[in-house]
């Protein structure tokens, strides 16, 4: 009877042991479920704070660029004054804390919605189109913005969108380049464009002028000039000189740059992009300057976040110069807009 006693005795014993083990286990599991979980809430409550605080330096930098841009006169050597002048040729210039800022002229870029043939063509050939293929791309492009049934040649229309599986043409211009995918038969370039980064060379906020002073290098080399010329032309921007494109201009025809009609000063409307060196993505939009008598001095369009791999980024960022390099004394004599347009 004793030894049954005994035996029963060891037998509660072991499952006890086994029963507190068990729950020392799970503990264990609890308690490293919770650091785990509260590790990822600690990392999301950083990268929420990185974007907080980047986008609170963005919209400083842009307070900063706006003042200047909308209180200093547009000339062919950008925005402000003899020796001090906002370059709007792509290069980036040092914002608030670690933030950066740079500033294209839209007169730089091709157009989507002004296309010329030859220009664009040649775009195409850089970014993965066939030659034979860049006539019909063309075409689609144009019938895609022209409203009506009538297409062109190599063009297409309902028919050939809804045999595709594809959305009809809008009829109306693009509003933004991205839409182009939407246009018949450009997807498939979509790889190759996206692998050059073309979209850095295009836009849908053209008015039909170009201005070489601040094209970018693509842009360029699609009017014809050679790699060579390019690389000059780039090498004198890095001096803020223009020689180079000074020459074209008087070697061409009066207010004619090859053919297109020309323009020294930037446009209205630039293309800015803003990065932090703390992400891995940037804010992208169109500026809009205005005239006082328009009611609001700018406009902020079509802002979206990009990639920081889908975008070109001058190189050594540690040098650009600072946007807020005016001085108080030029900042205190300056009290309206002088907007040339």
């Amino acid at each position: 009877m004793k030894h049954r006693l005994s035996l029963i005795c060891r037998s509660d014993s072991g499952f006890a042991l086994a029963a507190v083990l068990w729950l020392l286990a799970g503990l264990t599991i609890l308690a490293a479920m919770i650091s785990q979980s509260n590790q990822v809430l600690a990392e999301r409550q950083a990268l929420l704070k990185r974007w907080a605080d980047a986008e609170q330096d963005f919209l400083s930098s842009r307070s900063e660029a706006l003042y200047w841009l909308s209180t200093s006169p547009a000339t062919d050597q950008g925005f402000g004054w003899s020796g001090q002048y906002v370059r709007v040729d792509g290069r980036g210039y040092a914002g608030t804390a670690k933030s950066t800022i740079q500033f294209q002229d839209t007169r730089g870029l091709l157009s989507f919605n002004l296309p010329d043939r030859a220009l664009l063509s040649r775009l195409l050939l850089g970014c993965g189109a066939e030659e034979t293929e860049t006539s019909s791309l063309i075409d689609a492009l144009l019938d895609y913005a022209e409203p009506g049934k009538l297409k062109r040649l190599n063009g297409a229309k309902d028919f050939e969108y809804s045999a595709a599986g594809m959305a009809p043409p809008r009829g109306a211009p693009l509003v933004s380049e991205p839409e182009i995918w939407k246009v018949f038969g450009w997807e498939k370039l979509h790889p190759s464009w996206d692998k050059n980064k073309c979209f850095e060379d295009v836009t849908v906020w053209s008015d039909g002028n170009f201005n070489p002073g601040t094209a970018t290098p693509r842009a360029l080399a699609a009017f014809g000039l050679s790699s060579e010329t390019v690389a000059q032309i780039e090498k004198e921007r890095l001096v803020n000189e223009s020689t180079l494109i000074n020459r074209l201009y008087a070697d061409s025809q009066s207010k004619n740059f090859m053919g297109l009609q020309g323009a020294k000063i930037p446009a209205t409307t630039l293309r800015v992009t803003q990065s932090s060196e703390h992400l891995q993505w940037v804010l992208r939009y169109e500026l809009k300057l205005k005239t006082n008598v328009e009611g609001v001095p700018w406009e902020v369009i079509s802002p979206r976040r990009l990639a920081l791999s889908s975008v070109m980024m001058p190189t050594g960022r540690q040098d650009w110069p600072r946007i807020d390099k005016l001085s108080e004394a030029d900042k205190n004599a300056i009290t309206q807009p002088i907007l040339p347009f």
